[in-house]
């Protein structure tokens, strides 16, 4: 089995758990996880197909994640400049679109990058098939992205990102519980697997991560 199909059997297998599960944690509870990236950023797409999702098997209970498509983009009177042209422009937009439809469904919207990112010179294949992956259509995403809604939903994705990440000088960048620090960013380019581990230990979460090895060469020189 590859590992976009392991990933696309492990989600699929939390949703279906999520939904019978009686002891659900109160969200307050959770580790909150926001990654600010961008949808053609080689780094941001690095990570998320072989860090995040891996992990989000293991940890998806216990914490509320967040994506939010933008990275070091800005926008203008015109629309929007990004750092790799209009293509990343566009499918950040398309991002949005997408994740918008599933509010609060990190699940969904992971299940839909595990498509999209596999095939970012192909923006066809990404609104089409990566979109119906997810139960949506060509139509919805494409009136989204070509229209006021998906610029509103990008200029709300810029507000996001330099409000938490200090105008997002690394893409992607790392936020737990709100709060962005350098500490945190460095540690999680380090070694995401460990930072994360240690982060759900300080939420009380002390046996979740005893299968993730990387928990156990975890130090801070400076704490």
């Amino acid at each position: 089995m590859n590992t976009s199909v392991a990933i696309l059997v492990c989600l699929m297998s939390i949703a279906g758990l999520n939904a019978t599960a009686d002891d659900q944690i109160p969200l307050q509870k959770k580790l909150f996880v926001s990654i600010y990236y961008s949808a053609r950023s080689t780094a941001s797409i690095h990570f998320i197909l072989t860090k995040l999702s891996p992990l989000f098997c293991s940890v998806q209970k216990y914490v509320f994640l967040e994506l939010v498509p933008f990275g070091k983009a800005y926008s203008t009177n015109i629309g929007f400049y990004c750092m790799n042209g209009h293509i990343e422009c566009r499918a950040n937009t398309i991002h949005n679109c997408v994740f918008d439809q599933f509010p609060h469904n990190s699940t969904a919207h992971l299940e839909y990058l595990n498509c999209a990112l596999q095939h970012v010179d192909n923006t066809i294949h990404v609104e089409e098939k990566c979109a119906g992956h997810v139960g949506l259509s060509i139509d919805e995403i494409h009136t989204c992205a070509t229209t006021r809604k998906g610029y509103l939903l990008m200029l709300e994705a810029e507000i996001d990102t330099k409000d938490k990440t200090r105008g997002s000088r690394f893409v992607p960048s790392y936020v737990f519980d709100d709060v962005y620090n350098d500490r945190d960013q460095r540690l999680a380019q380090e070694d995401f697997e460990a930072i994360l581990c240690q982060k759900l230990i300080n939420h009380g979460f002390t046996n979740v991560c005893s299968t993730i090895n990387n928990v156990l060469r975890y130090r801070d020189p400076h704490h």
